[in-house]
């Protein structure tokens, strides 16, 4: 009864959409993962489907190497039981020219990293995508985050090390050489980027991408340094909450001017996107509550596992 229902809502909206003009997708979020991600995938889809008010039609493309069928068409099934037939999830392998990266690649940074960095050239048919670590949490109507996109290329947020330093320049020109580009105090995070797809893949064919990362030298993130050097520092700095990375109490351990703390706490205030950067993450279940983050995550994945009883 329940599936013949969520049919019934999808056959009702797409009809409403028609008419309405609005059955073309020019939109989607994107994951990859490998390894045991899938708990927190699907807790992060969730969060994107509570908060989800739109009446446009958007795809979540999820790319990954594992095959646990049960688990991929229960999560296909998350939208239309959450009553959001609008949004469509999809899982896809893993492209094949990701066989070709050879070098710079590592246990804690496997090929599929630079998935993110390739996806937005094949995927031509949508205009903008969003990339997200399987990490993070959504509180805010995804469209928001897109809106924020309009004429630049590519999008992120400052990786928060590195804005923590930008108030010293003598590291500034430390992290320029280290990391090869122009302005370190324009260095983003790579775990949530936004796509201008058709521009982007202006600037990069698959092949290029495959031989930057093969040729490339990196510090330390490789994926993260080269999108770095790509664009840099031609890149739409976003706000702290659409990426926000650590909590205020981190800022005890570091001496930062008071402009900075100031900017943090109002992030904190409207966060939109948490990405749970640290480790353990919060799915661990080894470790308490840390913060309110922490106890926002642990809710969603419960409100999952009802939705799924």
């Amino acid at each position: 009864m329940l599936v013949d229902s969520c049919l019934f809502r999808k056959w009702t909206w797409n009809s409403m959409s028609i008419r309405r003009g609005k059955f073309k997708m020019k939109k989607a979020i994107f994951y990859t993962y490998s390894g045991e991600y899938e708990w927190l995938v699907a807790v992060s889809i969730q969060s994107i489907i509570d908060h989800y008010t739109s009446e446009e039609t958007i795809d979540i493309l999820v790319f990954t190497d594992k095959t646990f069928e049960t688990q991929q068409a229960t999560i296909k099934k998350l939208p239309c039981l959450s009553g959001k037939p609008q949004i469509k999830i999809s899982f896809w392998r893993f492209p094949n020219w990701i066989n070709r990266i050879t070098n710079n690649v590592s246990e804690r940074f496997p090929a599929v990293t630079f998935l993110r960095l390739g996806i937005p050239i094949e995927f031509q048919e949508f205009d903008k995508m969003l990339y997200l670590d399987a990490d993070t949490l959504i509180y805010t109507d995804i469209h928001h985050v897109f809106n924020q996109l309009k004429t630049e290329t590519i999008a992120g947020v400052l990786d928060i090390f590195h804005y923590l330093n930008t108030a010293d320049d003598q590291i500034l020109k430390q992290y320029n050489d280290t990391y090869n580009i122009v302005d370190s105090s324009k260095y983003i995070n790579s775990g949530v980027l936004l796509y201008n797809n058709k521009q982007y893949a202006q600037h990069w064919t698959i092949d290029e991408l495959v031989n930057n990362i093969n040729d490339g030298q990196f510090s330390h993130f490789p994926d993260q340094e080269l999108i770095n050097q790509k664009f840099n520092p031609n890149i739409l700095i976003l706000p702290h909450e659409y990426n926000y990375q650590e909590n205020i109490s981190f800022l005890d351990h570091w001496q930062v001017p008071e402009k900075y703390k100031e900017s943090l706490m109002l992030s904190e205030k409207n966060v939109r996107i948490k990405h749970f950067l640290p480790l353990p993450k919060p799915s661990s279940p080894l470790i308490g509550y840390r913060d309110q983050f922490d106890i926002d995550w642990w809710q969603m994945a419960m409100r999952l596992k009802e939705i799924l009883s």
